[in-house]
């Protein structure tokens, strides 16, 4: 998982000292996997699950505008992007319990969105 996490941190790093965007793959990764459910606005999603933008540095289970399950509440901690790493491998095992059932299981695809998301505020 660390591994992952530097991985993910020196592709950023790469992308921003060269003044490009870290993430095109990210996002039509997370419009074609993501979007369905979650959001990006700063109201929420449709309600199936919540807004992601600024998700981030943001405290799991921790927008005011969406109802989250038990198992989240109960995991306290910030979504950093090596957690966010663990929990798109398996939300279950992440958070069992968690309303997500859907992972990322390609460690490419997860460092893309990951990054994606990073840069969203």
């Amino acid at each position: 998982m660390r591994a992952a996490y530097v991985g993910l941190m020196a592709v950023l790093a790469a992308a921003v000292a060269q003044g490009q965007s870290p993430a095109p793959r990210g996002e039509v990764l997370f419009e074609n996997r993501c979007a369905r459910c979650h959001g990006l606005g700063g109201d929420g999603s449709d309600g199936l699950a919540p807004a992601l933008i600024g998700v981030v540095g943001r405290p799991v289970a921790g927008r005011g505008d969406y109802v989250y399950s038990d198992a989240l509440k109960a995991k306290g901690g910030v979504w950093s992007p090596e957690a966010i790493n663990r929990y798109l491998i398996d939300p279950q095992a992440f958070a069992q319990g968690s309303d997500m059932e859907a992972s990322a299981p390609d460690p490419a695809e997860r460092e893309a969105i990951i990054a994606y998301l990073s840069q969203l505020r």
